[in-house]
């Protein structure tokens, strides 16, 4: 259900600055100007800004500022909206903001004006999330993908997607009621297989894609490896510009992991140090060693570290080979090339097998050899990792719908091709639109909308 009050909020960020915005939507909006600025004319146009004087509840002037009235529907609402654009100080934007409170509005929630936009039909779901994702974006590759979200690519296709569906939908209830008719079930066996078939094959391509989707809003997650004083706190500095992490010759510094966040070419990249790989016997070393691992299986890309002039024991070489046969995008550094190597022949083959193998020398307080050409690799590997032609899922919980309407349109494939009743086909493909609706928001519950718009912003 829609609600009708009247919202105000604080749309800029705490603190201060040169312009600061209070914003108000709602039935009631234009009685909330009228009560700030009192001078406000009745036939000023829609959509024009004014310089105006703005007032408290106590007739006190707080501001002189621009202000605008939006009237509905043309607002990124659907209701009236109006905007008080200020001098930016705190306390300026805190007695506007309160006297809007006092003059009939209510704080908004965190998203709600957004939330707002969706259920006054104005966006769809999937543009209401690729909302918070363009405030969020820090990397040119999540912007990319947060405007074409915004401009409604995602929910297109779902949309088409689901037409699809409905059309399935409906000539298979259709030969429910004409049963008796013999001609009716083979026709539509076919014509609901091609439809059902398609929607599949869309569905299985864009959760294929799902990864590089999810790398351009999030970042690429690249996990540092390799035996203690290999080099890894060292390369995790250099590549963040910063000494973010502690480096000392003592084996196992490194306890747990520390992330930071790195940009090449316009991609994040999620670089993340970790606790050296070795048999340890202090429990707080193991339980970093644990986490270690556990960010291994869930990175994006590994960056191995080799210390060639400690060479590589056993445990070493298991890893490697596990790594190449799990087939991680990894990239070898071979570290302390300006040193004696201990490697074996065994061992530079081994580490031949994998596609790159960049030679540097990082000295933490010297001269860092090779850490262009590394660089360089990276940035190859981030792009192709992040590239994605057409549509592309990026949340988790477009994955969730679209798994949950494969494995519903799959079971209704089964009934068609088995011969079943039609209404067991009917009932599997209602729950595979009602999948594709979650989505783009046209069949939605409150929990949903909730967790979604809670990560939002307050004043958007």
């Amino acid at each position: 259900m829609i609600d009708s009050t009247t919202i105000a909020a604080i749309a800029t960020p705490a603190g201060r600055g040169g312009v600061g915005i209070v914003r108000v939507s709602g039935p009631e909006a234009r009685d909330v100007l009228r009560a700030l600025v009192p001078a406000w004319p009745d036939d000023h146009p829609s959509h024009k800004l004014r310089l105006s004087r703005i007032h408290d509840e106590h007739g006190d002037l707080v501001d002189e500022a621009l202000c605008v009235l939006m009237e509905s529907p043309h607002t990124y609402t659907g209701d009236d909206v109006v905007e008080f654009q200020c001098h930016g100080g705190p306390i300026i934007l805190r007695r506007v903001l309160d006297a809007a409170l006092a003059s009939g509005a209510r704080a908004a929630g965190p998203g709600e004006f957004t939330e707002r936009a969706f259920l006054n039909g104005r966006i769809d779901l999937t543009q209401a999330e690729a909302v918070a994702d363009l405030v969020e974006a820090t990397s040119v590759s999540a912007h990319k993908l947060a405007m074409e979200h915004l401009q409604g690519s995602l929910g297109a296709a779902i949309r088409e997607l689901r037409t699809l569906t409905m059309e399935a939908v409906t000539l298979v209830e259709s030969a429910i009621d004409f049963a008796h008719e013999e001609h009716v079930y083979q026709i539509e066996h076919d014509e609901v297989l091609q439809r059902v078939d398609k929607v599949i094959a869309e569905l299985r391509d864009l959760k294929r894609r799902f990864d590089q989707g999810r790398r351009q809003r999030e970042g690429v997650r690249v996990v540092i490896l390799g035996p203690p004083n290999a080099g890894k706190s060292t390369l995790f500095n250099a590549l963040h510009g910063s000494e973010r992490a502690i480096v000392t010759s003592i084996a196992g510094t490194t306890r747990d992991f520390l992330e930071e966040e790195i940009h090449l070419e316009g991609v994040a990249l999620r670089v993340v140090d970790t606790a050296g790989l070795r048999d340890a016997t202090d429990e707080v070393e193991q339980i970093g060693i644990e986490r270690s691992r556990e960010l291994q299986s869930k990175a994006d890309l590994v960056i191995w570290l080799v210390d060639q002039e400690q060479g590589l024991d056993d445990d070493q070489r298991r890893d490697l080979e596990e790594t190449l046969a799990r087939h991680i995008e990894t990239v070898v550094v071979r570290n302390k090339i300006d040193l004696p190597s201990t490697l074996t022949a065994d061992d530079v083959a081994l580490l031949e097998r994998f596609e790159h193998v960049v030679p540097t020398a990082l000295a933490a307080d010297g001269e860092r050899e090779g850490m262009d050409e590394l660089v360089g690799v990276l940035t190859g590997i981030a792009a192709e990792l992040t590239s994605g032609e057409g549509v592309l899922l990026s949340r988790t919980r477009h994955l969730e719908c679209v798994n949950r309407a494969l494995e519903a349109l799959g079971r209704a494939k089964e009934a068609v091709e088995a011969g079943m009743e039609h209404e067991f086909v009917a009932l599997d493909l209602r729950e595979g639109l009602d999948a594709l609706g979650d989505i783009v928001g046209q069949v939605s519950t409150d929990d949903i909308l909730n967790k979604i718009f809670s990560e939002f912003c307050v004043g958007k």
